[in-house]
């Protein structure tokens, strides 16, 4: 076994970084799930409307994710972290001053368009300043900002348009995002990975945005984006008709409370004995967790599933984004980032398409039935196709 403790893992640079992706993702999760009430009660939109919001943001995310990492390794990334923030800061500001619900429209496009590339720089700068012999345990903790994101932004949102109302929630949400700009500047990328390399000129073709050798991985995270947004979008609405909606908040806690605690333990594996030693066990807990989510008919099946869920995903997404990019010449990592990214981003927004199109024919556990093959499906892929593809290796015990 390799010593992965000599080696600081939690430097204020990753530390900062780990921050501010953190504030994208809460700033994400308000809009998500506090934002089309806003429409609906203070603008007097329709149910349209509000969808329309969240279709003008991912509009503005998958135009721009694809670009987001020739950026990257193209331009400085001291200033690219400096502007993204910056100009993330700024247009979330901006929700204060909307005088029509077509104003939000245009500053959710723009904000999806800044989230791409704002996330995928955070994201790039915060692998290269781990140590190569503690990636895996890095990329895990960093993913687990992600988690917490997912607990707070909910809860706090409707938590302040409930009790102070929706130009509190804008206001807040622009101090959350001023939080995140300080917090990845404050402590500037040194200028060996700041500056990028130089490559000569290259030809504007596909090739220079998209980075092919990531491809297995990206496909493997948009399997799991896929299922994962059956978990994310569409709980709530089960839970709902249940009639035990109040409780769906929990449900959530559970699942990401579960991968904070596992995450010390999954990073050391990966970084130890290699991304199968993860992906294997992972895959059939979140598959067999999925399955019980098909038989559940109560709050108490549904919260059994949630820990269970979350210890495989939580295994499973920290292995494919840390092997996406740890094969990758540094010079492209901005643009592996972005071209797994843009797979997640297409997973979740697929999966919420054809996964609602099968509870409209169905109901709730014939969709959750069919997610199950789905994931089965991911792990046969990885195992025949994507493992040999990618070269994996798995390290003796």
């Amino acid at each position: 076994m390799k010593n992965t403790t000599k080696e600081p893992l939690w430097t204020a640079e990753f530390t900062g970084y780990g921050i501010s992706s953190s504030v994208f993702y809460i700033v994400q999760y308000i809009m998500v799930s506090a934002l089309p009430i806003v429409i609906t009660l203070s603008y007097g939109g329709s149910a349209f409307d509000a969808g329309m919001a969240m279709t003008c943001f991912q509009i503005g995310c998958i135009l721009c994710r694809p670009f987001a990492g020739e950026l990257i390794d193209s331009l400085n990334k001291k200033k690219m972290l400096l502007f993204s923030t910056g100009l993330f800061f700024l247009i979330t500001a901006a929700f204060n001053f909307s005088p029509s619900v077509e104003f939000l429209f245009i500053y959710r496009f723009f904000q999806g368009m800044l989230f791409a590339i704002g996330t995928t720089v955070v994201a790039t700068v915060a692998v290269l300043v781990l140590p190569n012999t503690r990636k895996g345990e890095g990329i895990g903790y960093f993913a687990m900002f992600v988690n917490i994101a997912m607990v707070i932004g909910p809860f706090f949102g409707l938590l302040i348009l409930d009790t102070l109302g929706d130009q509190a929630l804008f206001i807040a949400c622009a101090m959350i995002g001023l939080i995140g700009f300080y917090a990845a500047n404050r402590k500037p990328l040194p200028d060996t990975l700041a500056i990028a390399k130089p490559r000569g000129n290259k030809a504007w073709n596909l090739a220079r945005f998209i980075e092919s050798r990531a491809f297995p991985w990206a496909l493997m995270g948009l399997f799991m984006s896929f299922t994962y947004s059956g978990i994310l979008v569409f709980v709530p609405i089960m839970m709902t008709t249940m009639g035990i909606g109040t409780l769906a908040s929990y449900f959530f806690v559970i699942f990401a409370v579960t991968i904070v605690i596992t995450r010390p333990f999954i990073g050391r594996i990966y970084d130890y004995y290699g991304a199968s030693y993860l992906i294997y066990p992972g895959y059939i807990i979140f598959i067999l967790a999925m399955a019980l989510l098909s038989m559940a008919e109560s709050a108490v099946g549904i919260f059994i599933a949630a820990p269970i869920l979350g210890l495989g995903y939580g295994a499973i997404a920290p292995a494919f984004q840390t092997s996406s990019v740890q094969v990758i010449p540094s010079e492209r990592a901005g643009a592996a980032t972005a071209t797994y990214f843009l797979f997640l981003d297409l997973g979740v927004g697929l999966g919420s398409v054809l996964l609602s199109m099968l509870v409209s024919a169905f109901n709730f556990n014939i969709m959750y039935w069919i997610n199950t093959l789905i994931a089965l499906i991911g792990l046969l892929l990885y195992h025949f196709v994507v493992r040999s593809k990618a070269k994996v290796n798995i390290k003796k015990l």
